[in-house]
């Protein structure tokens, strides 16, 4: 098995098919990140590396300081994804329909496709916010004068950053279901045929990798309990917010989703296909530079 990376070019570098910026929140390791930026969560390093302060198993002395990885072939088909983004454009007075759909683009994932948060800027992007470290991850959905518990003005409780990182929506703020994560891009750009027909025929997605030390509190946690879980995030005036539009799974079925509409948070959304599909994927374990130099070659 082999899937050739395609790194996305000029201004797109960086950045997955779908157009947005990847890779920008991750969290901090209590003890080894120095300079943690605003807004990061800081966790024990034991959630990621075994043997470690906080992870709760017994290793042997030679997994220590390695990881358990997930990976995923997530194909995307970004045709159908930007002609979903059309037909539901939001409406708010001054917007065109392009930034309608860009709108709708943002409140789904829960970022603009520079990487600025919705929850920071809510109807159109602001680059400041963007190419500004200590700004970028600034964030944790309240509000003064809002109610997180109602509040999907700024950020839907549904998107895809929301639900996969729920920062203050929980309380205490979680530490026990985090991630590294990284991915790289694979497949061509866009052709004109695709373009045209709103119809993918080329396959392309992300190769994507997480690191953790305990799948079932890491990358399997995250997928079935939050993200392909429409009641997730709880606690909100809505009892069943809906699935994470971009990765939640309900086994080929319909997807309904409230709060995208920013003109109209009570109203819900339904999308006929998944607009990312995994295609396969595997668990490994990553042992530690020292456990391949110590034990692993020595035998």
């Amino acid at each position: 098995y082999t899937l050739p990376a395609q790194l996305r070019p000029n201004d797109q570098a960086g950045h997955e098919h779908f157009g947005y910026l990847d890779g920008i929140s991750q969290p901090g390791l209590n003890g080894i990140t120095t300079n943690p930026i605003p807004g990061q969560t800081m966790v024990d390093p034991g959630k990621i590396l075994l043997g470690m302060t906080g992870d709760t198993m017994t290793r042997p002395s030679w997994a220590k300081g390695g990881s358990f990885l997930a990976f995923r072939q997530l194909r995307q088909f970004v045709p159908e994804f930007n002609q979903f983004l059309t037909k539901n454009a939001i409406r708010l007075p001054g917007l065109s329909v392009a930034q309608g759909a860009d709108l709708l683009g943002a409140r789904m994932i829960g970022r603009w496709k520079s990487g600025t948060p919705v929850d920071l800027a809510p109807v159109t992007d602001n680059l400041a916010i963007a190419n500004n470290h200590a700004m970028i991850n600034n964030f944790d959905y309240t509000h003064q004068g809002s109610d997180i518990t109602t509040d999907q003005t700024h950020c839907p409780f549904t998107a895809h950053t929301r639900k996969t990182a729920p920062r203050a929506d929980l309380t205490p703020v979680d530490v026990n279901h985090h991630i590294l994560r990284a991915g790289i891009p694979y497949g061509p750009e866009l052709t004109s045929g695709e373009i045209a027909s709103g119809k993918t025929s080329q396959d392309r997605g992300l190769a994507f990798v997480a690191y953790q030390s305990n799948l079932g509190a890491g990358f399997q946690f995250l997928q079935q309990k939050w993200a392909n879980n429409p009641n997730f995030v709880f606690g909100k005036n809505i009892s069943s917010p809906g699935f994470d539009p971009i990765i939640g799974a309900n086994a080929g079925q319909p997807r309904t989703v409230t709060g995208l509409d920013a003109a109209n948070t009570n109203k819900n959304i339904t999308m006929m296909t998944d607009f990312v599909q995994s295609r396969g994927g595997e668990y490994f374990f990553v042992p530690s530079i020292s456990a391949i130099k110590n034990v692993i070659t020595a035998r």
